[in-house]
């Protein structure tokens, strides 16, 4: 029975560390859903994490002949292995991401020129709007920004970035980049991370088109969502910042959302 449960939780594990993540990137509704398929998300990684500690786990404490008592010992090393791996991963992500974001704070601070709420203005001519999250975090826009957007558009991509900052979507992110560190040899880690972070900046999309409307949030996008903040390099978000950093693929896809 022990080894039944353990077999069970054992292909639980693989479902979700493959074909269940790639039927999740794939899906079409997720964009219209974006709150749930998050959560789905996050439903996906921890139950697929406990499956695999708990298939280790069952093995371990099985009731085996006593000439097989090794494999009970391994197993109880292997789980215990790796659940350090999978925390260790997570803790250390967290603090190198959260040391990034208080180094990028304070250059932001020293650069920048401060405006009401936390926003801080670069002087750059390229049109750039982030968010450094935080206790206390920034909503950085450069002079392009300021420049090349009309009122309503500036309105709606400060709600944007404020609505990162509110739901500290950085948290949500951050256990994702942490898995694609954890287990870098899963094209779905990879994918996971992505998918995840561009859902992110769907919700925020969402919050500030309630603040405007859609379509100001649409074309403030198109304006601006194709730039990077300093130091982002690729769209997983691996640096913690939260923005509108994302490839014109998805870029397009979030305004034909909104349109």
């Amino acid at each position: 029975m022990w080894l039944i449960a353990a077999a069970a939780c054992a292909v639980i594990a693989v479902l979700l560390a493959w074909p269940v993540p790639n039927a999740l990137c794939t899906a079409r509704w997720t964009r219209r859903s974006p709150r749930t398929a998050i959560a789905l998300w996050q439903l996906v990684g921890l139950v697929g994490g406990l499956s695999a500690i708990s298939a280790l786990l069952l093995v371990g404490f099985a009731p085996l002949r006593r000439d097989l008592a090794g494999i009970n010992l391994i197993a109880l090393v292997l789980a215990a292995l790796l659940f350090s791996w999978l925390f260790g991963v997570l803790a250390t992500s967290a603090v190198r991401i959260e040391r990034h974001l208080r180094r990028q704070r304070t250059v932001v601070d020293l650069l920048g020129r401060a405006e009401a709420d936390g926003v801080r203005v670069l002087d750059h001519p390229e049109p750039l709007a982030y968010c450094l999250p935080g206790p206390q975090p920034r909503i950085v826009i450069t002079d392009g920004v300021l420049a090349a957007l009309p009122p309503e558009e500036l309105a709606a991509v400060l709600a944007h970035e404020r609505a990162h900052a509110k739901g500290r979507h950085e948290l949500v992110i951050q256990p994702f980049v942490a898995w694609q560190s954890a287990l870098p040899f899963l094209a779905p880690a990879r994918r996971a991370t992505a998918a995840v972070a561009e859902l992110v900046e769907m919700l925020a999309d969402d919050a500030a088109a309630e603040v405007t409307s859609r379509l100001t949030v649409a074309r403030a996008l198109a304006r601006v969502g194709a730039g990077r903040p300093p130091g982002v390099t690729s769209p997983d978000r691996a640096d913690g910042a939260v923005s509108d950093a994302a490839a014109p693929a998805s870029v397009l896809a979030r305004v034909r959302r909104l349109t």
